[in-house]
């Protein structure tokens, strides 16, 4: 197989089973070049952290904050339809698409980890990766050390709770958390917080 036919294997949303050390490395560490100069930028230059992100990210949008301490496994992966507020020491693990819809707040720590491994150590010891895309819907809330795994979509409205290991899909309008994380409840108007309680 080629790097080219290799390469549309790792963007696709299908996702892939192979070997890790057939795919293509150059963009990769070009990218963790990049990264380590993002992460050591001066906060207040937002021109130059905004450059790096252009460069680093599958798709920008304007309204994307990410703190420092982020890292990203291949970056163009990684996909931000709409405003997100990404918190400190976050890590897309993207070796397929990681796509992230609009007013999304990652709390900090969290992982999303798009590659596996077989668990057969055989395998493992061969070097086979196994990789699926993550599909992050609109207004979703990921708490703090959450992990995301492969093959995982979460629905519009979600909320993940901290420390949750999401293995399955969530469902819109829904908390989950634990270990693995399993859903606690839906989330209704009785969760609104009424405007005799917001203080400024």
């Amino acid at each position: 197989m080629t790097q080219e036919e290799i390469m549309k294997l790792v963007t696709s949303k299908d996702g892939f089973i192979g070997h890790a050390m057939n795919i293509p490395h150059d963009r990769q560490n070009k990218t963790h070049e990049l990264v380590l100069e993002y992460n050591q930028t001066n906060p207040a230059d937002t021109k130059r952290q905004e450059e790096l992100l252009k460069q680093i990210l599958g798709t920008y949008y304007e309204r994307v904050v990410i703190q420092h301490g982020v890292h990203f496994d291949f970056g163009f992966n990684t996909h931000f339809l709409g405003m997100a507020y990404v918190n400190f020491g976050v890590t897309f693990l993207d070796t397929s698409p990681i796509t992230i819809d609009d007013m999304c707040f990652i709390a900090p720590g969290v992982i999303l980890t798009c590659t596996g491994h077989p668990v057969v150590a055989e395998q493992r010891d061969q070097g086979i990766e196994t990789s699926k895309p993550i599909t992050i819907g609109n207004s979703v809330w990921i708490g703090a050390h959450a992990t995301i795994c492969g093959g995982v979509t979460i629905g519009d409205h979600a909320v993940i709770g901290a420390g949750a290991v999401v293995l399955h899909d969530v469902p819109e309008n829904t908390i989950v958390a634990g270990v693995p994380a399993k859903e606690i409840r839906k989330i209704t108007d009785k969760d609104i917080i009424t405007s005799d309680k917001i203080l400024f």
